[in-house]
């Protein structure tokens, strides 16, 4: 083992390991439970295999790349807790990517595609945060899809047009019972069941696209990959900063904020790295890192999780051409991108409670007292545990202390809705209007290897710090946690929605592993591909594809 960093976090994590974590953890119970961070030696964990499919390879931007994935590891469901999905450019460059919760190694869930996403042909790539380091050639899955933004047309391209030179293999592994329906007309497919089926689907076909749904190899695209410390994701995501003069006495703190809040601290080491494990916390839109004494945090950037890949000299990107035939195409394909497809996002509880990883000896809900303009009066006229004093001309808090029945020396650890506080007179100015409650710990409180006199709590009503302002060395980022996880209906592609409100513009018809279902023609007349995804004799991953002709 390399090395195990552990930052505290201020809340418990639900600790469930299998076999396979137990195998890596050793944890330590305090009062305080530590998000162990792992960096682990490549050698000491075992590969994963990782796998997806996607409905379709023609987009429209702010449409949803719907994709499912699977993740195995020791052909085992892998225990990471998650996936990344990541749109590339023939630059090399990251142009969106998202992170997804993993289940038992598996996941459905989208990538949206932004406005300002260029039109042009990307590699759409799913991995896991180790997956790629251990076996780049298993544990990174990728294939070409088109992306068409209407206000950002692709560039001119020079020259002769380059095809994308990957072998394509067609089968009889589907039978369609009406090859060339009417839009509105039933059909039905029927797959062979003599194959390891892995995907299959009908969407409307890429003219933009050559062997469209062909998965490439890692070893035919990626010249090289660039090396990053191994962390496995095996309790949720972890936060990755850096500093370039790093002081390894000094404790960072980090509040994640969203629907809830948690606090977590670490120390740089002598590299200047910085790691916090989220763990039980999903789903938050922002982070704030700070320092204690209020110092500068020079060079302070948050390393992207994603993979940093250079393309081989001779893999080339298939050009993007769209004749001005097929504007008026392309005009019926964007309305049918503005239909949303029907899925719910499912919120799981976090683990995590709202800033609260000890239990408060006194709660104070504002609203049922008189409402004063500062918090040093609302201290002052109803909260008989805590006292304001001055200090060489500032004000700060002291707390009784519970346990001796005395008075503590310091200032005790200060949070509004997770976010560190540590100028204590400003807070006493504070106009408290936009907190709601107030929670009192009278004792000694033990965050990872400091301890507080005592803590102060302070929740607003919208999670927003009640409109405290941020002080300036402190770090702001918008950074989102886990996407919910999604359930998804997938019978509606197979007939049009209810209402009649739109027309039938379906560009997916079908998406599954089994046939049998009946399929109503969409509306949007033109070519279709029925594909089947599926593992051949020698265990390699083929395409199947037939053409369907919808016409009036």
């Amino acid at each position: 083992m390399n090395k195990i960093k552990e930052p505290c976090m201020l809340i418990p994590l639900d600790l469930r390991l299998n076999d396979f974590q137990k195998g890596l953890f050793c944890l330590w119970f305090f009062l305080l439970i530590p998000s162990v961070v792992l960096i682990a030696r490549q050698s000491e964990l075992p590969k994963e295999t990782v796998q997806f499919n996607t409905p379709k390879t023609l987009y429209l931007t702010g449409e949803k790349i719907w994709f499912e994935a699977e993740v195995k590891s020791a052909q085992e469901a892998s225990p990471s807790k998650v996936l990344y999905a990541e749109l590339v450019d023939r630059f090399s460059n990251s142009v969106a990517y998202t992170k997804v919760p993993l289940e038992n190694g598996s996941t459905l869930n989208f990538l949206l595609l932004s406005n300002a996403i260029p039109s042009d042909q990307y590699l759409l790539r799913v991995y896991t945060r180790i997956s790629p380091y251990l076996d780049l050639e298993l544990g990174m899955a990728q294939q070409f899809v088109t992306v068409i933004n209407p206000k950002i047309p692709p560039k001119p391209i020079s020259g002769p047009i380059q095809d994308l030179k990957t072998s394509d293999v067609t089968g009889t592994l589907a039978q369609i019972s009406n090859p060339a329906p009417k839009p509105g007309e039933t059909f039905q497919v029927s797959l062979s069941a003599g194959k390891t089926i892995q995907a299959a689907g009908i969407s409307v076909s890429n003219p933009y696209l050559e062997n469209e749904q062909v998965q490439l190899k890692s070893g035919s695209i990626y010249a090289s990959l660039e090396q990053k410390a191994i962390l496995p994701e095996l309790f949720g995501h972890i936060v990755e900063s850096k500093v370039v003069r790093p002081d390894t006495s000094l404790t960072y703190f980090l509040s994640l904020h969203g629907k809830q809040s948690a606090l977590f601290t670490d120390r740089a080491d002598a590299d200047g790295q910085i790691l916090f494990d989220a763990g039980g916390l999903s789903h938050w839109d922002r982070l704030i890192i700070q320092l204690e004494d209020g110092a500068e945090m020079e060079g302070l950037e948050i390393i992207s999780p994603v993979v940093k890949t250079k393309f081989l000299p001779n893999f080339k990107f298939p050009d993007l051409v769209i004749p001005s035939t097929d504007l008026p195409y392309l005009t019926q394909l964007q309305k049918a991108a503005a239909v949303e497809t029907y899925y719910v996002e499912k919120y799981d509880s976090d683990s995590l409670e709202v800033v609260t990883g000890f239990v408060a000896d006194y709660t104070f809900l504002l609203d049922d007292y008189t409402r004063f303009e500062t918090v040093e009066t609302v201290i002052r006229e109803y909260v008989p545990s805590v006292f304001v004093r001055t200090r060489d001309k500032k004000k700060e808090f002291r707390l009784i202390n519970e346990a001796v029945k005395d008075v503590f020396e310091t200032n005790p650890l200060i949070l509004i809705d997770a976010m560190p506080v540590f100028d204590s007179d400003l807070l006493t100015g504070f106009n408290p209007k936009f907190i709601s409650k107030l929670e009192v710990l009278n004792r000694e409180f033990y965050l990872n290897d400091r301890t507080y006199e005592g803590v102060l709590s302070f929740s607003s009503y919208e999670n927003n710090f009640g409109l405290f302002p941020l002080v300036p060395s402190s770090r702001f980022f918008d950074y989102p946690g886990l996407q919910p996880k999604i359930e998804l209906e997938r019978n509606q592609f197979g007939s049009p929605g209810s209402g009649g409100e739109f027309p039938d513009f379906r560009t997916i018809l079908f998406w599954g592993k089994t046939g049998g279902q009946s399929i109503q023609a969409s509306e949007l007349v033109g070519e279709y591909v029925l594909w089947v995804r599926y593992l051949d004799d020698s265990g390699n991953l083929q395409v199947s594809k037939k053409e369907i002709q919808i016409a009036l």
